[in-house]
């Protein structure tokens, strides 16, 4: 009996947060955590992988003997029958269950004196907030152990998460948190700083290392049948917010690296040097507004045309690397009013101090992801690959393993750029980053536009200024090559153009100019070695790409169309080119994509688009002169596809319009006839009507 009183009394104290928290073990299926959500009604909730298909659960409360919490997960199990005298261990009935959040709700038998639900929080948490958990790790042998780490990031699971077979937390809300939890943590409740239920942990993403994800509060309220009352708070200046306005996505279409870059300047970004070639262009990505939150879900930077059409795309050109230090500098065409540069901090960080860092890993649906970390050691280390690579100053990180983002910035507690995430990374948690000596040198060597800092970077502008020269003597040859070939003087352009080739191998005027004079063949020749031996050139790749469709080499076409796209996404001529070569490789629904898209950006493209899809019908018609159902289920196809893209309402009515005629068609044969009376009048449609939003 007195044995039984000292279990009764030993249960939770009032004010200590495990007087929430369970031990959920359905036997030979799984065990994970919990947390009473309800005391009167003696509910609790885990998650629905954790009590798997069972009807009845056993679950643990926290039991504390002498003024001490027990942790060793062998005592409860040896002492299951007194703890059950003392309602420390007792029966659960599952009373529902939630694939779609993965959920569960339990009625307990009893709970003990002392249990208390939880809080759940009214406030959103913000990317960078300190929160906790408490689970029961299987491979610990203590529990109810605290785990504490930063929110890295939110939004919706688009890939949830598989559990014997089936597809949980499909489109869930959830936070990515940086925890080190595992198999055994499953249900733990999140707390934030306040002691407030922030969400609950549910499953770990373990491509990405450190990156747990919660299921969050408002979607464990909508389970429970008690609408979100959620509301966010003024948004504090906090290093997460600064690093997200700092953090651009260098070739978000790339699907072997997720580059990250970081603003240095308004229109300059600081990176690292994979991949990247001087004077070649890439596409970058910013991070979209939504509301009052930052869009970090991957699906939303998918496709740049709709980021440009959100202002939030822009094409850079690199104007430097060095591979040694493992950084590049690229130069956007635009700045953004929403973005803040970093200021690159004047001191190196000592070993202890705290590091912050945002980045796009992979294995991970959500971008711009926040890590917290700390500085292991400083000192010289080869960044750069093979065996003669020199050292460079280096910051040695304790961070979470960045999965395939380099490039992304590193900061100090003020919010100052000590470093970009290099290529180069350790396991157990190892990130290097050149320090900011070596970065200032690097810059001024880049930024040859301005007066140089050092001997260095004054002996790099002085040996540059010969090449430099050269180009600039070879671009006017070929701006001169190519007026003469305008005005018919084909000997005049010949000898300009090799002029400019003899200063300038890679001069792209005069390659293009001896391109336009020569026939295909050897027009084609030309070009390749344009693009071999030059800089990226929008007009190469596109006259390149309709040489090749000439030719039927529809895949060269396509490659060098979607190179051009990925850098600038609205353009219409690469878009309708790109819809060509896809027809011409019999991918007819993509095709009708590229045209969708034409329109899409400009909306006074529906003429050519028009014109090039009843082009294509043609083609159809000749090729199955008995089967006009052929060409009509194109147009259709087509037709369907333009009006989903087009922005103005003149040409969605008249598309609408038209398609729902060609319905009531009796045959194939008027049904095309319908439709090409309809695309004929697309071909002469005039203004157009901005759909309102």
């Amino acid at each position: 009996m007195l044995l039984a009183l000292t279990f009764v009394l030993g249960t939770a104290s009032v004010n200590d947060p495990l007087a929430s928290c369970a031990w959920v073990r359905a036997e030979n299926d799984g065990a994970g955590s919990g947390f009473v959500v309800d005391v009167q009604k003696r509910l609790l909730v885990t998650c629905r992988h954790v009590v798997a298909d069972r009807k009845k659960v056993d679950v643990f409360l926290p039991w504390y003997r002498d003024g001490e919490l027990v942790t060793d997960r062998r005592e409860y199990l040896r002492n299951r029958p007194k703890l059950r005298e003392s309602g420390l261990f007792v029966s659960g009935m599952v009373l529902k269950t939630s694939d779609e959040f993965d959920l569960a709700l339990v009625e307990l038998e009893s709970l003990p004196k002392g249990a208390k639900a939880v809080v759940f929080s009214a406030r959103v948490p913000q990317t960078g907030d300190w929160l906790r958990v408490i689970g029961h790790r299987i491979d610990i042998d203590t529990i109810w152990n605290t785990t504490v780490g930063p929110l890295r990031t939110s939004g919706k699971l688009s890939d949830g998460y598989f559990w014997r077979g089936k597809k949980l937390a499909l489109g869930a809300s959830a936070l990515v948190a940086q925890f080190s939890t595992d198999e055994g943590d499953s249900g733990g409740p999140v707390f934030n700083a306040r002691g407030e239920v922030v969400g609950m942990d549910c499953a770990l993403r373990r491509a990405c290392p450190l990156a747990a994800i919660v299921i969050s509060a408002s979607d464990i309220r909508t389970f429970l049948n008690a609408p979100p009352k959620q509301v966010r708070d003024a948004e504090p200046v906090v290093i997460a917010e600064a690093l997200t306005r700092a953090t651009v996505w260098i070739r978000p279409t790339a699907t072997d690296v997720h580059m990250a870059g970081a603003l240095i300047e308004k229109d300059l970004v600081l990176t690292c040097a994979r991949g990247l070639t001087v004077m070649d262009r890439v596409g970058v990505a910013l991070p979209l507004r939504d509301g009052d939150r930052w869009v970090s879900e991957r699906g939303a930077y998918r496709d740049p045309l709709a980021l440009h059409l959100r202002a939030a795309y822009r094409s850079g050109v690199v104007l430097a690397r060095d591979a040694t230090r493992d950084l590049a500098l690229i130069r956007l065409d635009s700045g953004s009013d929403h973005m803040k540069p970093l200021s690159l901090a004047a001191r190196v960080p000592k070993p202890g101090d705290a590091l912050h860092a945002m980045s796009h890993p992979g294995g991970l649906e959500f971008a711009w992801v926040y890590a917290n970390g700390s500085v292991r050691q400083r000192g010289r280390v080869t960044l750069d690959v093979g065996e003669k690579a020199p050292a460079v100053n280096v910051l040695v990180g304790q961070l979470p393993a960045q999965a395939g983002s380099p490039g992304g910035p590193l900061v100090n507690v003020r919010g100052e750029l000590v470093g970009a995430l290099a290529s180069r990374e350790g396991a157990q948690q190892v990130g290097y980053a050149a320090t900011t000596d070596e970065i200032r040198a690097f810059l001024d060597v880049a930024l040859r536009d301005r007066p140089a800092r050092t001997l260095t970077g004054l002996l790099a502008c002085i040996e540059s200024i010969p090449a430099h020269q050269a180009r600039l003597l070879a671009r006017g040859f070929g701006l001169r090559a190519e007026h003469h070939r305008s005005a018919g003087r084909f000997a005049e352009a010949k000898r300009d153009c090799d002029h400019a080739v003899m200063l300038d191998a890679s001069c792209v005027e005069a390659r293009l100019c001896r391109a336009r004079m020569f026939e295909p063949e050897a027009a084609l020749a030309e070009l390749d070695t344009a693009v071999e031996k030059g800089p990226f050139h929008r007009d190469v790749l596109v006259r390149r790409a309709v040489l090749a469709i000439g030719t039927k080499d529809f895949r060269k076409a396509r490659g060098d169309l979607e190179r051009v796209l990925d850098v600038y996404p609205a353009d219409t001529d690469a878009r309708e080119g790109l819809a060509r070569a896809f027809l011409g490789l019999g991918d007819d629904t993509k095709a009708a994509t590229a045209f969708s898209d034409s329109v899409r950006t400009d909306s006074g493209r529906i003429k050519s688009v028009a014109k090039l899809v009843a082009n294509h019908a043609d083609v159809l018609e000749q090729k199955f002169p008995n089967s006009p159902g052929t060409a009509s289920e194109w147009l259709t196809k087509a037709l369907n596809t333009i009006e989903k893209g087009a922005r103005d309402l003149k040409t969605r009515r008249m598309i609408a319009d038209l398609l729902k005629s060609a319905t009531s068609a009796q045959n194939d044969r008027e049904r095309l006839k319908l439709l090409r009376a309809g695309i004929a009048e697309l071909e002469a449609i005039g203004g157009v009507e901005p759909i309102p939003k």
